[in-house]
């Protein structure tokens, strides 16, 4: 009860400071204080500013490790984008969970902003990943959109600590420039990586998915798959299949 007091306070002092641009971050905090319940909302602190997760332990007497959700960067830690059924489902299986928030989205697309999100993103991954490998060894990364395909650049060039595998869903970046970099930096990342892709997704996914596989295999990338996905995101059909496919691909590492 009291976190859903707090979350009024809060949504009432944003509606009260309308005259300033308030992040979108904290109505997402204030949004999701109301909905998910008080004992999975947790804060982690990077640099000077603490951002928001929500951890769920695995409902299994052998837990198998740990698994970091990040979305989009125009998603929260609980996207009805599969991110919320999976931190979820996945508890049943094994996995404790740790879904966090990213930074708002830059207004421009231009490299010096994307760099900027880049590293603020960074840095929060580095805190997620400490608080997870603090009670498990095994950490899995599943990634979405934008946030994704940044990840897959600081694995490419050593700029963070590689977890046992990483799930990409629909991995893309908006300039165009770093779009055309991307199907190599996934491929000279060396961590054991299922791309997804979503059959009505986004189209620079579909015009660069053979060209990811093809410098996969010539960068000798040793475990690389791809999926598309079929159906409507809504749909609790096309979440099952995104389940399914991360349970098998966990299933054919020795999870």
């Amino acid at each position: 009860m009291q976190s859903k007091i707090l979350a009024m306070i809060l949504l009432l002092s944003l509606d009260a400071q309308a005259s300033e641009p308030v992040p979108m971050e904290d109505w997402y905090k204030a949004d999701l204080s109301w909905q998910i319940p008080a004992e999975e909302i947790t804060e982690l602190l990077a640099g000077d500013k603490s951002f928001l997760a929500l951890k769920r332990s695995a409902f299994t007497a052998q837990v198998k490790g740990t698994i970091l959700f990040i979305p989009d960067w125009s998603q929260h830690a609980s996207s009805p984008k599969y991110l919320n059924l999976l931190r979820k489902e996945f508890n049943d299986y094994g996995w404790d969970t740790l879904a966090i928030a990213v930074p708002d989205a830059p207004f421009n697309d231009d490299i010096t902003s994307l760099e900027k999100y880049r590293e603020q993103l960074q840095q929060r991954i580095e805190v997620a990943m400490t608080s997870a490998m603090t009670e498990n060894s095994t950490v899995i990364v599943v990634a979405q959109g934008s946030s994704a395909a940044f990840i897959s650049q600081l694995y490419a060039d050593k700029k963070l600590q590689e977890p046992q595998s990483l799930i990409l869903l629909e991995a893309y970046l908006p300039a165009a420039e770093q779009q055309r970099s991307l199907p190599l930096a996934i491929a000279k990342q060396q961590v054991p990586t299922l791309d997804l892709m979503q059959e009505q997704g986004n189209q620079q996914v579909a015009a660069q998915w053979r060209l990811r596989k093809q410098l996969a295999r010539q960068q000798q990338k040793l475990l690389y798959r791809q999926r598309e996905i079929n159906g409507l995101i809504a749909q609790a059909e096309t979440q099952q299949r995104v389940f399914k496919e991360i349970y098998g691909w966990l299933s054919y590492q020795g999870y």
